[in-house]
């Protein structure tokens, strides 16, 4: 007996809709609301309120503490020179030139080295603008001396602050009437770093 196999053709168009529309994925696309635009916006602006008073506090604490090192460095090769050269060399406040002491305390107009005749051993450029105030007249002392055996004559600590004069992030460097020259620490742990004295080293 033969057997006859009946193949039957259906063409595409021979099926209803709902048949074709079997197995292939169905996919929607819309837009964004305006009300979850509003939120995204007020989402993206309250980081942006956080993330830009944080980003200033850390670039003033590195600020602060790269211009404190500078200025130890300073302290440290002026004693240094004044020991091997037997003789006074002073840092002090410069003038417009960065030529010669000021006379006045506004370290923040950068300092000078000078030797025993007043020739220049050193010059740091003026702070920032937007430093301005880091150190100020109110330290008030204008120049530190050492002399041929590296003592100080007029040991004191001279004060960092930042811009907004906030005492806890206020730097300090020592200096002692042997000559010895370190950062101010906070030795009572109340967040403020402290003179030579042992008092708080306040803004401004």
């Amino acid at each position: 007996m033969k057997r006859f196999l009946i193949k039957n053709s259906v063409r595409p168009g021979d099926l209803p809709r709902h048949a074709l529309a079997v197995g292939r994925p169905r996919t929607s696309q819309r837009g964004l609301t305006m009300l979850e635009l509003l939120t995204a916006m007020v989402v993206l602006g309250i980081l942006t309120a956080i993330a830009i008073p944080s980003f200033e506090q850390i670039t003033t604490t590195n600020r602060l503490a790269a211009d404190t090192n500078e200025l130890v460095a300073s302290f440290q090769h002026a004693r240094s020179t004044a020991i091997t050269r037997g003789e006074n060399v002073t840092v002090c406040a410069a003038d417009a030139a960065l030529a010669a002491c000021s006379g006045g305390a506004n370290w923040a107009a950068g300092w000078v080295v000078l030797d025993a005749t007043a020739n220049v051993l050193q010059v740091h450029e003026p702070l920032p603008v937007n430093s301005a105030n880091e150190i100020g007249a109110a330290n008030g002392i204008g120049a530190v001396v050492f002399n041929r055996n590296g003592f100080s004559t007029n040991a004191r600590t001279i004060k960092l602050c930042g811009p907004k004069n906030v005492a806890k992030r206020a730097r300090g460097v020592v200096i002692s009437p042997d000559g010895r020259v370190r950062l101010a620490s906070d030795t009572n742990g109340n967040g403020v770093v402290e003179d030579r004295t042992g008092a708080d080293v306040g803004c401004p």
